[in-house]
């Protein structure tokens, strides 16, 4: 499947993800850890900024990422394995979202059960032929649309939450100017980025009953750039109806942040403070170099970025991704920044990394995580 072409996958896809999220969740459900963790997402902004003045879960984090760290998630550390099991838990929030579950549901048939039935609307949809454009999607396919946004929104919950808990993002919602790349239709940079998980408990007589919910945040601005030129009405439409708030540019990633930099004063959008790439393309960074000069004119004092990669659509796309973190890494490290690798996936060669994703599958699953913090004096 193409990185950010939802249109080449089927309903049995999506069945499939929530079934593996929703396991992934009931085994978690079974621990100890799992009460006290609950209590966290009763206000999640809240539980996120105590952490950060918490000195003894900062020092733990401080032994993680040491300069130039690389997160092996492969070897988990107890450190690790509770902040991928929080990221979990707020991925079916957004799986579960509006459902109430009572904890005698909290158990691999319960929770598969309703994985099932929240995929059945559109199992048995195939998969739309990537030749058709979305404004002639039959009301099936729209749905299934809808439900592959979902699966795309799982997978950026959990590295959002990640990045979180590692204290390596912490600006608030309603002061991000972002800078969305290789941004597909926009939904998941739109809304999964900045999705703050929620679980109401509710204590009843026949036992409690989990209100499972996300609280969708908005930035202060967004651009979203990516070339698909199927994306060009839609995007054309963004603009419209979000102008002010909201840049959707249709062309190349180069070209688009030449014109950047002019618009964002035109606009008054001001310079970006968080840079984001959800399971890019490596062909869109054919000179990291350059890439990072790009960035560079466009961004604020500093910004926040966080490029994640995906299983491309063969080995070959595989291994070319991982050599663009690694150029990326390179040069940011010889430019006095300290970027940070988190690899979701198994060791051994190249094939048997892109086989074994820790989380999700090949289809929707974020393989590698690359964060930096930019400076832009470091850049010029």
């Amino acid at each position: 499947m193409g990185e950010n072409q939802w249109a080449s996958a089927s309903g049995q896809l999506v069945a499939d993800a929530f079934q593996r999220e929703a396991d992934g969740f009931a085994v978690i459900a079974t621990q100890p850890i799992f009460r006290r963790m609950l209590k966290s997402f009763t206000d999640y902004e809240a539980h996120l900024h105590q952490l950060n003045k918490d000195s003894i879960h900062q020092k733990k984090i401080r032994e993680l990422l040491q300069a130039g760290a690389t997160i092996d998630t492969s070897k988990p550390t107890p450190t690790l394995v509770e902040i991928f099991c929080e990221a979990q838990v707020a991925v079916c929030c957004e799986l579960f979202r509006g459902n109430n579950i009572s904890a005698s549901q909290m158990n691999r048939e319960g929770m598969r059960l309703l994985a099932r039935q929240a995929a059945s609307k559109v199992i048995d949809t195939p998969a739309i032929g990537e030749d058709v454009s979305p404004a002639n999607y039959s009301e099936s396919q729209k749905d299934l649309l809808d439900e592959l946004n979902h699966v795309g929104n799982l997978d950026t919950l959990r590295v959002m939450q990640v990045a979180r808990l590692l204290g390596l993002i912490a600006v608030r919602p309603d002061s991000v100017r972002q800078l969305s790349l290789g941004a597909g239709n926009g939904y998941r940079d739109l809304y999964g980025i900045h999705a703050v998980p929620k679980i109401t408990i509710q204590s009843l007589s026949a036992g409690d009953v989990f209100a499972f919910n996300v609280i969708d945040r908005v930035t202060e601005n967004t651009v979203l750039i990516d070339n698909d030129p199927m994306l060009a009405r839609h995007y054309a439409k963004l603009n419209a109806e979000q102008g002010g708030r909201m840049l959707a540019m249709n062309m190349d990633a180069n070209r688009a942040l030449q014109e950047l930099q002019i618009k964002q004063q035109e606009l008054g959008l001001g310079n970006r403070n968080l840079v984001a790439g959800l399971r890019i393309d490596h062909r869109m960074i054919p000179d990291a170099r350059e890439f990072i000069q790009l960035i560079s004119t466009v961004i604020d004092s500093s910004a926040d970025m966080l490029l994640t990669i995906g299983a491309g659509n063969n080995l070959a796309e595989f291994e070319s991704r991982i050599a663009c973190f690694d150029a990326l890494s390179k040069l940011l490290k010889s430019q006095g920044m300290e970027p940070i690798r988190i690899k979701l996936h198994g060791p051994g060669s190249s094939n048997d990394q892109r086989r074994l994703p820790n989380f999700g599958n090949l289809e929707y699953a974020s393989y590698q995580i690359l964060y930096c913090k930019l400076r832009r004096e470091n850049l010029q």
